[in-house]
This record gives structure tokens, C-alpha cells and sequence, in this order.
């Protein structure tokens, strides 16, 4: 190889280096991995006083608050709740997106979940969705994706129906009547019976043992 030969690839090996510290320079070249928006489009943390209203296609996310007041989602909103404690009911009506009540309580209010698109997760029996406790009854109807109900102590009754894409129903601790019907398939227990002070009825909700 001829020494102007040299000369001209040392020279195109520099160019390229100056070209592509420059890129960097002027933030041309994109991180190796982008963080993931977050999906909460509101989020309260502490004290907050006053009804809560979840409009459709926004998520409210409660962590470590104190709600005073009670909490509805419209169809088509999603609520998530980790931590917290709610003075009044929670209201999911027909059409909503999601639910995780994890790690919460509610204080004198019921939880309703009813015809929702997206999956219910409420207590999970590990550490990625803790116990809670819920000084109501349980309404769990005409979900369309998973349904699970699991560790919770409920201080009225609860009541499962016309559930589509399965529904787990585990180690609860319910003071009231568990009653299940028409859900598809027929709820399970995970293989970890719920107490229940009230009556059993309806599908494998009936059998003692569940």
C-alpha cells in the first residue's frame, strides 16, 4: 500500500469520528432505551377532600393517599389504587377500562365493579397486590376480562355475576353472604378456601370447602 494511500484512509477514519462525536454532540443519536410514559393521567398522593370523578379515557392513580370522599369512574376510565384509604364507596360503572385495589381500605363505602372491559384485580395473595379491607359489600358483575378477589377482609356481603374470562375468589375473609351466578367458567378458589359468615350459594361459591 502506497503511503498516499495511507494518507487518505487515516483522513476518512477521522472524518468519520469528528462526524459521529458531533451527532452526539447535538443529541442526533437516540438513547439505547426511552422510559414509557406513565399511564396515570391524574395522581393523588396525601390528604384530599371531596368526590372523585374518573372521566372515560383517563386513569386515576391513588398511592399512599387519604380520600375523603367517594371515588366513581365513568366508562371508559380506570382507577388504581395502592396504599390509600377512601371514606366512601367506589363506583366502577359499565364500560370502564381497569381496576387494582391493592394494599387500601375503605372506610363506611362498598366497591362496585361492574362491566368492565379490562381486568379487576383486587388483592392478589402475594406481594404484588397486598391485602385489603373493605368495610362494605363486594359487587363484581359482568366483567369481560379477569377477575380476582383474593385475601381480602370484606365486612359485608359479596356478590359475583355473569363474570366472562374467569374469576378467582381466594382466601377471603367476608363477613356476609358469597354468592356467585352465571359467571363463565365457574369461580375458583386457588385452592385456598374463603370464610364466609353469612350464606354460600350459587355455583362452586355453594360448596363449603370453596
Amino acid at each position: 500500500m502506497t503511503g498516499p494511500h495511507r494518507q487518505r484512509i487515516r483522513q476518512g477514519c477521522f472524518a468519520m469520528i469528528a462526524g459521529v462525536l458531533a451527532l452526539a454532540a447535538t443529541g442526533a443519536i437516540a438513547p439505547a432505551t426511552a422510559q414509557a410514559a406513565p399511564d396515570c393521567t391524574q395522581s393523588i398522593s396525601g390528604a384530599h377532600s371531596g368526590v372523585l370523578n374518573v372521566a372515560a379515557n383517563q386513569k386515576l392513580c391513588l398511592k399512599n393517599a387519604v380520600q375523603d370522599g367517594a371515588v366513581n369512574v365513568a366508562p371508559g376510565g380506570a382507577l388504581s389504587v395502592v396504599g390509600s384509604t377512601i371514606t366512601g364507596a367506589v363506583t366502577l360503572k359499565s364500560g370502564y377500562s381497569g381496576l387494582d385495589f391493592c394494599a387500601s381500605k375503605t372506610v363506611r363505602g362498598a366497591l362496585s365493579a361492574t362491566g368492565g372491559n379490562g381486568a379487576v384485580l383486587v388483592g392478589s395473595g402475594d406481594l404484588s397486590c397486598p391485602t385489603n379491607n373493605i368495610d362494605g359489600a363486594v359487587t363484581l358483575d359482568a366483567n369481560k376480562s379477569s377477575v380476582t378477589l383474593a385475601q381480602n377482609y370484606i365486612a359485608g356481603a359479596v356478590t359475583a355475576s355473569a363474570n366472562l374470562n374467569g374469576t378467582t375468589i381466594s382466601g377471603n375473609r367476608i363477613a356476609g353472604a358469597l354468592t356467585c351466578t352465571t359467571n363463565v367458567p365457574a369461580p375458583t378458589n386457588g385452592g385456598v378456601r374463603n370464610s364466609v359468615g353469612g350464606d354460600r350459594s350459587g355455583q362452586t361459591c355453594a360448596v363449603s370447602t370453596f
